[in-house]
């Protein structure tokens, strides 16, 4: 009776290591895009393209891919960082040396 027993457990649990859950599959994130991936149509419509962006303290750039509407968010972004940043220095009315503001 007990080899029955265990033998009975033992098929239970090789049967449920045989049949995995399904798996859902999640949207591609157009940011998380890969480099496998360039030119395929990404989940929001666009092109996948992939940009090699140099890294300060690198020599190595950085090789990212995304969809292109996440490239131009991506870009504005940059453009306004930079146009914000330049703004900033150029309305600051210190010379530099500190203690004179």
């Amino acid at each position: 009776m007990r080899k029955a027993l265990i033998g009975w457990a033992g098929g239970i649990l090789l049967v449920a290591c045989a049949n995995p859950p399904p798996v859902q599959t999640a949207a591609i994130n157009p940011n998380d895009a890969t480099t496998s991936m360039e030119g395929q149509v990404s989940p929001d419509g666009t092109v996948i393209v992939c940009r090699s962006i140099k890294q300060t303290g690198s020599r190595f750039p950085l090789h990212e891919c995304k969809s292109e509407k996440a490239w131009a968010k991506f870009d504005a972004m940059t453009k306004e960082n930079a146009k914000t940043a330049i703004d900033k220095i150029q309305r600051n009315g210190c010379p530099g040396t500190p203690g004179n503001c």
